[in-house]
């Protein structure tokens, strides 16, 4: 006797129905890999500053050293100078700057009071919630008088942003600056590149003849890798005699730290042009 036809083709509805399911299953999970994560506002001055110090203030030896080498219960005051947000990798990051003072900050504003620098970056993990990615709680001088520092972040290629740090101080008329160029690597934030020239004679001490100084940082086109040139104008000799020079420095990312940039290869003998001979 044969076996009906409907339940000769159940087998086939059942393995249908599954592969059905198993497709509904599929494009569900396509759709959330799809929807994107919410990123918690980040955290104000004072959190951000508890992951990074553990506090508005600071006691270390190193802070200690920085300012003079005084008692190891020195605890710098913290000061929140500069945020910046930006994406790296598909990856929400924060990039936070502080200024440290040797106590409160309103009674280190002097021509010779320098406050140190300290830098960290938070980033936003699986759950949009922001987590300390990488630090230097102390990396590098301020600027003097407690002022606000001079802070940009620049994006050096498609996937990677530096922060650039300018220093300016001037005495008597003679000027000081500095471009410095701060990259994340393996959990901290370091000093990549530092160039600048110090007490060069401005208007301020020679009054016209002396050219205006400044210093530059700019980002070249995709090279060999990630490019920047910096650039300083300064005055060198006396106020009766200067002569205005223009220094150009093009480096490369390598290694994890900026480098001169190679010269171009020179040619060869073989392939050089040949000079035509002068027409008569």
């Amino acid at each position: 006797m044969h076996e009906p036809i409907a339940h000769r083709r159940r087998p086939c509805r059942l393995r249908l129905v599954r592969a059905i399911g198993a497709a509904a299953l599929l494009l569900a999970a396509t759709v959330r890999a799809q929807i994107p994560v919410a990123i918690d506002k980040p955290p104000d001055a004072a959190t951000a500053m508890k992951m990074v110090y553990g506090g508005n203030t600071w006691r270390h030896e190193r802070a200690a050293a920085f300012f003079g080498g005084r008692s190891p219960t020195l605890r710098a005051e913290i000061r929140e100078v500069f945020r910046g947000r930006y994406v790296e990798s598909n990856v929400d990051k924060l990039m936070l700057v502080y200024q440290l003072t040797p106590g409160p900050r309103d009674q280190f504003r002097c021509a010779a009071c320098v406050p140190a620098l300290g830098a960290a970056v938070l980033a936003a993990d699986e759950s949009g919630r922001w987590k300390l990615r990488a630090k230097a709680q102390l990396l590098m001088p301020g600027a003097p008088g407690s002022g606000d520092e001079d802070l940009q972040l620049l994006q050096i290629d498609e996937e990677r942003w530096i922060l650039r740090s300018r220093r300016y101080d001037v005495d008597r008329g003679r000027e000081s600056r500095t471009e410095r160029l701060v990259l994340e690597r393996e959990g901290e934030l370091q000093l990549g590149a530092e160039l600048g020239f110090d007490e060069k004679p401005g208007p301020l001490a020679c009054g016209a003849t002396a050219a205006p100084q400044t210093s530059g940082v700019s980002v070249l086109s995709p090279g060999r890798g990630p490019r920047v040139e910096i650039v300083l104008r300064f005055n060198e000799g006396a106020c009766s005699a200067l002569r205005a020079v223009v220094q150009r420095t093009r480096m490369e990312l390598r290694d994890g730290r900026f480098q001169l940039e190679p010269d171009a290869p020179e040619p060869d003998d073989d392939d050089a042009p040949v000079a035509s001979a002068p027409r008569r």
